[in-house]
């Protein structure tokens, strides 16, 4: 942040920027103080979170913030979407200053939005700035990637998330809820406000009666859809992911079961988990999905 306040005051702030961060490392909340900064009011010390600018930027009203992210009816963001971007980008500033706008997930533009965000970028307007957010940056046209400055957001180091976790909440079980987030500690906290512990505690039920064939289907999806299915595609993504990699390192801190050798059906499983994810914003049959989702874990798992 200090470097990107440093390069603002000196008129070297590109205007469009790719941040590069997996789920829960917080992309969204860079990318909106990215906006802030340009947004402010204030002559020094910006965003100052106290100015008119600011103040409209709390509230979500700001006119020249615009904020781009997948409809709920859609799997990708459409090009009318960008198009319209583009042309509220190339109007003049209702406050006189600059204008901002922040894609959330630019990795599910579609073919047609990224070309159409590609003309955006190559003709930018005075005083604009553009923010991408990407989990996966290859999802991306190199096209656009080759526009945009880029800022990469690390993966925090384990006992660093940890200790910040634990002067949140001081909880024995944070270690497992970060590694079921693939140690981002923002979704850790996400998980652990969802009732981790009792949801590791039926998951690795449901596991064991997968391996085993002995899981009741329909009234398990039915169950898990009604009772938040989001929850449990993120922990079955952790367990999975964990159950390929203990083909060359046993996980050590993600509960195990026995050792399963279809690495093949493991990622087509987890691949599923993945898609899932994304189509429960969609209008689809969660329930079916679910059932399905489960037949082709008893297939893998138990073989």
């Amino acid at each position: 942040m200090a470097r990107a306040r440093e390069a603002f005051e000196r008129g070297r702030l590109g205007h469009a920027i790719l941040i590069q961060a997996r789920a829960g490392l917080g992309s969204d909340v860079l990318a909106r103080w990215l906006a802030a900064l340009v947004l402010c009011d204030s002559a020094e010390g910006q965003p100052c979170g106290a100015c008119p600018s600011c103040t409209l930027l709390a509230a979500g009203t700001h006119p020249d913030l615009m904020a781009i992210e997948r409809q709920e009816d859609a799997t990708q963001i459409k090009v009318e979407q960008v198009r319209e971007l583009g042309e509220t980008l190339a109007l003049k500033s209702l406050r006189g200053g600059y204008k901002a706008a922040v894609i959330t997930e630019a990795g599910l533009l579609n073919a047609n939005a990224a070309n159409a965000l590609l003309k955006t970028l190559e003709e930018p307007q005075a005083k604009t700035l553009l923010v991408l957010c990407a989990t996966r940056a290859s999802r991306l046209p190199a096209t656009v990637v080759s526009r945009c400055q880029r800022l990469v957001i690390p993966l925090p180091q384990r006992e660093a998330a940890l200790e910040w976790l634990r002067q949140l909440k001081p909880l024995e079980h944070w270690p497992r809820i970060l590694d079921h987030a693939a140690g981002a500690p923002l979704l850790a906290l996400v998980l652990e406000s969802g009732g981790f512990l009792a949801l590791e505690r039926d998951m690795a039920s449901a596991i064991d009666q997968l391996q085993g064939r002995r899981l009741v289907v329909p009234g398990t999806a039915e169950r898990w859809t009604k009772g938040g299915l989001e929850p449990r595609l993120i922990w079955l993504d952790a367990w999975i992911a964990a159950r390929v990699r203990e083909g060359l390192l046993p996980a050590a801190h993600l509960p195990s079961s026995r050792r399963i050798r279809n690495i093949r059906g493991l990622y087509a499983l987890l691949d599923r988990v993945r898609a899932l994810k994304l189509e429960l914003a969609t209008p689809i049959n969660a329930q079916l999905a679910t059932e399905e989702l489960l037949l082709q874990a008893e297939t893998v798992l138990a073989a």
